[in-house]
């Protein structure tokens, strides 16, 4: 009879420790594999496991079962019904994005919303080890983000994807046609009801903003803390595209502004430390840059949110790694108002346009435009770095707009004239060019920091449609290799942080910032979101003359357990998942 209790006892106990052991974290389960699955749908072999959390590298197998990674260490009696001997290549978390446009009305058509399923299968973002993407940047914002929730559910998409609230499409659900001004206190209550409900709900990581864009350029600061509040409650993050990225935003001229002291970057960077600081929000300043004068003081930048960050205030930023903003080669140094009235580029001669308005110029208009113009080049850090994509005089291509003013001779207006004149009437500027606004060792302090996380700041593109007349149209560089570059560029040849510490900035951190708990770290149990790849083949293949090509070096990246890459090659598979917070 005793030895029978002693037996129920030891039974009991026996299964209290299993009960424990199953609740412990996923990681310490890995240590002892007497409780580790030996049966796996996918099992990765002798690979050198990267974890996302900015530990040491260490040597490990890793398997899978169904969705989640089932086991990680050494695995060598273990049977895969797939089996991939890695080879000492490294494997690591899916890499995840903060600001991507593969949903919002300017993009989603050809992205995540398109009917196709090749682009929403997002090959150009899977190709980099990307899992997961966060939608509706820079404030926008659908009509209703649970039919949006819904469409993508329907559709099917490559990567996984949260969404965000949008400042500038709230504004317009809320406030109609008129926008250009601040939200009473009424319209913000409605938008924060809005945000709150979709929070509440699980539709929405928090919110963005666009307050260098219509129409959150006509909100105050007040607004945006106010809309904010609600934000800490539900983790949610406040992500913005601030009101400058230089010595004015984008939309500002000097002949049409001069009574208007306009917005600069430290001060728009005060804006969102201020938010985190009122609210206590997780508070992101998205596509970090610094343009004009603020070129080569990223360093006075970066002191400004430590100190921030000192005091409390949860502030991060998320960079790029090019030194080339815009969305295409459209740049001009030639301002809106020197063509006349235009609506759309279909069918309007911007060199006739041009010449009637210099022909009607006075002294005063002339200086109008020579200041214009001093102002958009300085902005884009000056002549030496402009870049000329196309244009009907092939001599000019590759070569910098500086390069052209000393073969011609010509001043900066006087050249931005010129191209023009000489160029192709069709097109603003006369050809395609594109500015290199920023410098590199901007981008080397912004990527250094430990609360900087990497985005592309891109969407959907497919190689084979970015020819012709559309190489330079609605495509960029960023698209196809921004975290390739961050590994292979920045940390492994320029040294920006270890390797470890760059895929932090591409897994854990982006999880951490977003509270996403499964993704972001490869430890058992999580996710089986996975990007292996080779280091010594891992490369950006892009120049901004050849901007649309796809990255190379990624073996295997698995969205869920399922293969998005296999063995280098894009299997256009549509497993992502719309997430929750």
């Amino acid at each position: 009879m005793l030895l029978n209790v002693i037996s129920s006892r030891t039974i009991s106990i026996f299964c209290a420790a299993l009960i424990s052991l199953a609740t412990v974290h996923a990681a310490d389960l890995a240590e002892d594999q007497r409780f580790v699955a030996r049966k796996f749908d996918i099992l990765f072999r002798n690979g050198v496991v990267i974890d996302g959390s900015g530990a040491p590298r260490f040597e490990a197998d890793v398997g899978i079962v169904g969705d989640r990674i089932a086991a990680i260490g050494d695995l060598s009696t273990g049977v895969g019904a797939r089996e991939i001997d890695l080879g000492g290549n490294f494997i690591a978390p899916g890499f995840i994005d903060l600001h991507a446009h593969v949903v919002d009305a300017e993009y989603g058509e050809n992205g995540l919303l398109s009917e196709d399923p090749r682009r929403r299968a997002a090959a150009n973002y899977v190709s980099q080890g990307i899992t997961t993407v966060l939608g509706n940047p820079d404030g926008a914002q659908p009509a209703s983000l649970a039919r949006q929730r819904s469409k993508l559910e329907r559709l099917g998409v490559g990567p996984n994807i949260g969404l965000t609230n949008g400042h500038n499409g709230l504004r317009a659900i809320v406030m109609g046609d008129d926008q250009e001004r601040p939200a009473t206190d009424k319209e913000v209550a409605e938008m924060r009801d809005i945000i709150i409900d979709d929070m509440a709900a699980g539709r929405s990581f928090g919110l963005s903003v666009g307050s260098e864009y219509f129409s959150g350029a006509f909100s105050t600061a007040e607004e945006q803390i106010d809309l904010a509040r609600p934000l800490p409650a539900y983790s949610g993050i406040f992500i913005a595209h601030i009101r400058s990225q230089g010595d004015a935003p984008m939309w500002y001229r000097p002949s049409r502004f001069r009574e208007i002291d306009p917005p600069t970057l430290e001060r728009a960077v005060d804006e969102v430390i201020a938010v985190a600081r009122e609210t206590g929000a997780t508070s992101v300043v998205t596509h970090m840059k610094a343009w004009g004068r603020y070129r080569g003081r990223s360093d006075d930048l970066v002191a400004r949110i430590q100190a921030a960050r000192d005091e409390g205030a949860r502030v991060y930023i998320d960079v790029y790694p090019y030194s080339s903003s815009g969305s295409d080669g459209s740049f001009a140094a030639l301002p809106g108002w020197a063509y006349g009235p235009v609506q759309g580029d279909d069918d309007i001669d911007f060199t006739a346009r041009l010449e009637e308005t210099i022909a009607g110029l006075d002294a005063a208009g002339r200086q109008d435009l020579t200041d214009d113009v001093t102002h958009e080049i300085g902005m884009r850090g000056g002549p030496e770095n402009i870049l000329i994509l196309n244009y009907p005089n092939s001599d000019y291509v590759g070569k910098s707009f500086a390069d052209v003013m000393a073969l011609r001779r010509l001043d900066p207006v006087a050249m931005a004239i010129a191209l023009q004149i000489e160029g192709d009437p069709a097109r603003r500027g006369g050809g395609q060019l594109r500015s290199i606004s920023m410098a590199d060792k901007d981008i080397e302090t912004f990527l250094s920091q430990p609360w900087a996380a990497t985005s592309t700041d891109g969407w959907v593109v497919l190689p084979e449609a970015a020819v012709g007349e559309k190489k330079y149209v609605d495509t960029h560089r960023r698209c196809f290799g921004s975290f390739p570059r961050r590994l292979a560029h920045y940390a492994a040849k320029r040294g920006v942080g270890t390797l470890e510490e760059a895929i932090r900035s591409i897994t854990a951190l982006p999880a951490e910032i977003l509270s996403i708990s499964d993704r972001g770290l490869l430890r058992v149990g999580m996710k089986a979101d996975i990007a292996a790849f080779d280091m010594e083949r891992l490369a950006d293949n892009t120049t901004y003359l050849e901007p649309s090509v796809y990255a190379s070096g990624m073996l295997h990246v698995l969205v869920n357990g399922e293969f998005v890459i296999d063995d280098g090659e894009r299997t256009f598979a549509l497993p992502g998942e719309i997430l929750s917070r």
